[in-house]
């Protein structure tokens, strides 16, 4: 992590920690950088508001506190799918998409505070946060894709680069439409209102996995005949 907390911060029990930064996620994903009040985070979180700007200085550092909180756990999760040895590149996508997904039922309001972050009107905001971790999960995308082309895998014709981004475009835009207003309603009009549903997730993530499947890996030799 960042310096974005003070020391004092970390020094707190891991319960406390947790409060605060429920309260604040909250608060940030319902109401935007701009709206979010600290006296409401600190009231939630039963402190007082002093003790939120002892903690983190600024309204702003605890935004990109959280921001960069969120975002190293969801890439954390990702990395160990991509780092398995044990799994195929094939594999390894399926399990990307069903990560993304979940992550985006079970971490809704930290994907909401990623896209808030990463809107137009914050790009200030967007370049004081490293870009460490998020290059470290691309880079792991790549390889995996070079990697695949090199066990014959992965179609050889293709820019790993290009090929990544286009892949992580995809898992991004699904994390978005379950968890984004404007995005779920983008979802449900090109599919039906239920799309979003626990119910569809199987019929999204196989169909979706088909799509990936068939523009970055070879075909299998069954699917040649």
């Amino acid at each position: 992590m960042d310096s974005f907390a003070n020391e004092s911060f970390k020094r707190l029990d891991p319960e406390k920690q947790d409060r605060i930064l429920k309260a604040a996620i909250a608060e940030f994903a319902e109401r935007g950088y701009e709206l979010a009040n600290t006296n409401r985070i600190a009231k939630n979180a039963n402190i007082s508001v002093g003790s939120v700007f002892h903690y983190f200085n600024t309204k702003e550092n605890l935004f990109l506190y959280i921001v960069q909180y969120g975002s190293a756990m969801i890439e954390e999760q990702a990395g160990k799918v991509v780092d398995d040895e044990t799994l195929s590149v094939a594999q390894k996508i399926e399990c990307l998409l069903r990560l993304a997904v979940k992550s985006s039922r079970e971490e809704m309001t930290l994907i909401r505070l990623y896209h808030e972050m990463s809107s137009i009107g914050n790009q200030d905001l967007m370049s004081k946060l490293p870009r460490s971790m998020e290059l470290f999960t691309a880079e792991r995308y790549v390889k995996m894709l070079e990697e695949g082309q090199k066990k014959g895998e992965v179609r050889p014709e293709l820019d790993a680069r290009l090929a990544a981004f286009s892949m992580d475009n995809i898992f991004l835009s699904l994390q978005f439409a379950y968890a984004c207003d404007y995005y779920r309603i983008r979802f449900q009009l090109y599919n039906h209102p239920e799309i979003d549903k626990e119910e569809y997730d199987e019929k999204v993530i196989s169909e979706t996995f088909q799509i990936l499947k068939g523009a970055l890996l070879v075909p299998d030799m069954s699917e040649r005949d």
